[in-house]
């Protein structure tokens, strides 16, 4: 799912590091639509990752104000949830996402699909994660992306190339743009090497 996904992205010549609204809502859809969990859906707010690396660095998307974690349009992150369980789908990018500086190590393309959880205080310890939806910035978001038709093509895009295990992915697709003109997209050559 994750390779159809980026590979989409990735041919609008989008950043996918910073693509996670569609990564929720294109994952989200795949979810209902191929594996019958009618519950999944995009959420968005402050997300947090301890990403094992050396510096135990942890990335926290959202904003700090007055001590407290919150998130608006400029500073948040989306992620699915699915029957109390979180499936984020841009975890295979956190090495891109996180500061270089800060680093220490190359954070490994895994996969993330863990119970939620909103503990702040836990960040420190390594494969930590939190999570804190904030369901007015959810519909704002999502009503933005609705008015984009293009949205709805590519997500249409993913799921006729998307077939769930066993079945084989083509390891290609030829999609057109606005001019009608086709071109060649090949699946994401990012392979997740394991899960948090």
């Amino acid at each position: 799912m994750f390779r159809v996904i980026h590979a989409v992205i990735e041919s609008e010549e989008a950043d996918s590091s910073k693509a996670c609204i569609f990564f929720g809502i294109a994952g989200a859809f795949l979810l209902s639509q191929n594996h019958r969990f009618k519950s999944a859906r995009p959420v968005a707010g402050v997300a947090g990752y301890n990403l094992r690396t050396p510096t135990n660095l942890a990335i926290i998307l959202g904003t700090l104000e007055n001590g407290e974690w919150s998130s608006d349009e400029d500073n948040f992150h989306c992620w699915i949830e699915v029957d109390g369980w979180i499936v984020d789908l841009t975890a295979p990018l956190f090495d891109s996402m996180a500061p270089f500086e800060r680093k220490g190590a190359i954070v490994p393309s895994l996969m993330f699909q863990k119970p939620a959880s909103t503990d702040f205080e836990d960040m420190n310890t390594p494969g930590a994660y939190m999570h804190l939806p904030n369901p007015e910035l959810t519909v704002a978001l999502m009503a933005h992306f609705a008015q984009m038709p293009a949205h709805a093509d590519l997500i249409g895009i993913c799921q006729q190339w998307y077939k769930p295990p066993p079945k084989k992915m083509v390891p290609s697709i030829e999609i057109g743009d606005q001019h009608g003109q086709l071109k060649e997209v090949r699946l994401s050559p990012l392979r997740l090497e394991g899960s948090w």
